[in-house]
């Protein structure tokens, strides 16, 4: 029995089944801890950091159009009109179709292949009296793997277009690229801080620069547009390191009150806990740290640590901005989602099996305007 024939037992593929469903309802479920919870798991936090703000600020979404793609709606939200009695009803627009620049879904892919000692193992393991557990669980495992890793890619995409406004990836498997860029708003991207000076200093400048002003002139400008501030800024810890250091933000603290200036003390970090309450007091979104990586394959066997975000750059996130949006395949006859299909032989001689999932995605963005970010040192 070949490793695809043994996939496709009755037995093994409704155990696969079931996995593949409810690792399907884990990843598209926005409360992934309660859910762990619910099922009696223990969540893993160092796990699910990886999904959470996504989770939050983009939600999964499926459509089995796989068109729609091609034009965004900028909705009018412009206030009604005052008319005199009898006056004609003005006329508006509800908004208007823009065309969006590389908007075809991106195919997202991945395979595990069950090469000649692959099938040579499973012969042997099969001549035993039971097949050992441990081989069964690292099949069905395997299987089961393919659809994080298809959402994962997701993450990547999403957080890039977060952080610059624009999706450009090249894969470095396969050499495809994926590009989409959306129209922004220039004053919520500012040139990133290179210099030394007050003003333009970098966050590792920490005698010169003022990262409590560059944020908080970021979110006015950000309020100024839409009419209300973003719900957090995500940045990672080394950023937010960078930021208590600051004699900038120690003298912030010190003009609201927050602490006190005693004389002759040694001058060390101040803590989130009083950067909280200096960006309360200076309307800045609230600081949230993330610094979830993923793994990426560069060459066969050899992988890398990424990290979703750049670890430069603060953020601005704010509720109902984005989705991850997965359309159709044809390898699930036009249905959306993630597509796994457990088995399919490749080849007879060398004997090649594999396991495969896909999936066509695109970061959406319906409103660009709430798009915000910038690279600080």
């Amino acid at each position: 029995m070949s490793i695809a024939q043994f996939l496709n037992t009755t037995r093994i593929k409704t155990k696969i089944d079931a996995l593949i469903d409810n690792t399907s309802a884990f990843l598209i479920d926005p409360n992934k801890e309660a859910r762990l919870k619910l099922e009696g798991k223990q969540p893993d936090s160092k796990l699910l950091d990886q999904y959470i703000i996504p989770d939050e600020y983009a939600p999964m979404e499926m459509t089995d159009d796989f068109r729609v793609l091609e034009y965004m709606i900028e909705r009018n939200m412009a206030i009604a009109s005052i008319i005199a009695t009898g006056q004609e009803i003005p006329q508006t627009r509800a908004g208007r179709l823009t065309k969006l620049e590389g908007s075809s879904f991106g195919k997202i892919a991945i395979s595990y292949i069950y090469n000649e000692e692959d099938q040579i193992r499973m012969m042997e393991l099969m001549q035993m009296q039971s097949m050992p557990r441990y081989f069964v669980d690292l099949l069905i495992g395997t299987v089961d793997s393919l659809q994080p890793r298809v959402v994962k890619t997701a993450n990547v995409l999403t957080w890039q277009v977060w952080t610059t406004g624009l999706c450009d990836f090249t894969d470095p498997r396969s050499g495809a690229r994926f590009r989409l860029q959306y129209n922004t708003e220039p004053t919520l991207f500012p040139a990133p801080l290179t210099g030394n000076a007050i003003g333009t200093a970098v966050w590792t400048d920490y005698t010169n620069a003022n990262g409590i002003d560059n944020m908080q002139s970021h979110a006015r400008a950000f309020y100024d547009i839409n009419g209300y501030y973003p719900d957090e800024t995500v940045m990672s810890q080394d950023l937010l390191d960078n930021l208590l250091r600051q004699q900038s933000t120690r003298n912030y603290a010190l003009g609201l009150g927050i602490i006190n200036n005693i004389p002759g003390a040694v001058q060390a970090m101040i803590s989130q806990t009083i950067v909280d309450k200096i960006t309360s007091e200076l309307k800045i979104p609230k600081i949230r740290v993330s610094d979830a990586q993923y793994e990426i394959e560069i060459a066969p066997g050899q992988n890398i640590r990424g990290r979703y975000f750049p670890n430069d750059t603060y953020t601005f996130l704010t509720k109902g901005m984005s989705k991850r949006l997965f359309g159709p395949t044809l390898e699930a006859k036009g249905k959306p989602g993630i597509f796994v299909k457990t088995e399919e032989v490749l080849k007879s001689s060398p004997p090649e099996e594999r396991s495969y999932a896909v999936g066509r995605m695109i970061p959406w963005v319906a409103q660009p305007k709430l798009l915000a970010a910038r690279k600080v040192k």
